[in-house]
């Protein structure tokens, strides 16, 4: 659950901050204009948030099966 939770509050942490900073925030002034791309660049790369939530219910499923 963690591999979806934590990228998703990341980026909403981010962009709160970025909205705070106004147009600073997307300039090169700040470093949250490179922290947003990193962390959207790493969600990318490991993959849709689907297959986790598709994993998840299958483990959450076996276990209520027992």
């Amino acid at each position: 659950m963690a591999k979806v939770a934590a990228p998703n509050m990341a980026l909403k942490v981010l962009k709160m901050a970025i909205q705070v900073h106004g147009a600073a925030g997307v300039s090169s002034d700040t470093v949250l204009s490179h922290l947003w791309a990193a962390a959207r660049t790493l969600r990318i790369a490991d993959g849709p948030d689907e297959v986790h939530l598709g994993t998840i219910a299958k483990l959450e499923l076996q276990r209520a099966k027992l």
